[in-house]
């Protein structure tokens, strides 16, 4: 049986966002989520996590140079200096940093394999982060 190693890169970006349901009203909104209800922005550490057996040839399990590129397309192209609640990833649910990793997830997830790709950590930050390991199977 092959031995997995686990490789783990990060990554920044900056984002806005806010905590509303627009079927609340004004007051609603304030009542639940209180400051979060306002336009606000972080500076958000993302971690991405793959495993996997180390390759003879290269003796990696990723090239880092490929899963920058793929972070760098797939992921902070869409997300970095946006605001959030526009992606149409957010159309139905709030985009807190346990949907975001989600969303991350999903975007990585095709291009790396489920089976490679082992957690997305993200940190809105330094003492608060989700970390996501995908849909169970």
């Amino acid at each position: 049986m092959a031995e997995l190693v686990y490789v783990t890169k990060r990554f920044t970006f900056s984002a806005a966002h806010r905590y509303w349901r627009r079927a609340w009203g004004v007051e609603e909104n304030r009542r639940r989520f209180g400051p979060l209800a306002e336009v606000h922005g972080h500076t958000y550490a993302l971690e991405v996590t793959v495993r996997g057996p180390v390759d003879e040839a290269t003796g990696m399990v990723i090239d880092l140079v490929e899963m920058k590129t793929l972070v760098e397309t797939e992921v902070l192209a869409r997300l970095d200096h946006r605001y959030l609640n526009e992606d149409p990833a957010f159309s139905t649910e709030l985009p807190t940093t346990e949907n975001v990793a989600r969303l991350i997830w999903r975007l990585l997830s095709p291009k790396l394999g489920e089976d490679r790709l082992w957690r997305v950590r993200l940190a809105e930050e330094p003492t608060f982060w989700v970390d996501y390991h995908g849909p169970i199977r």
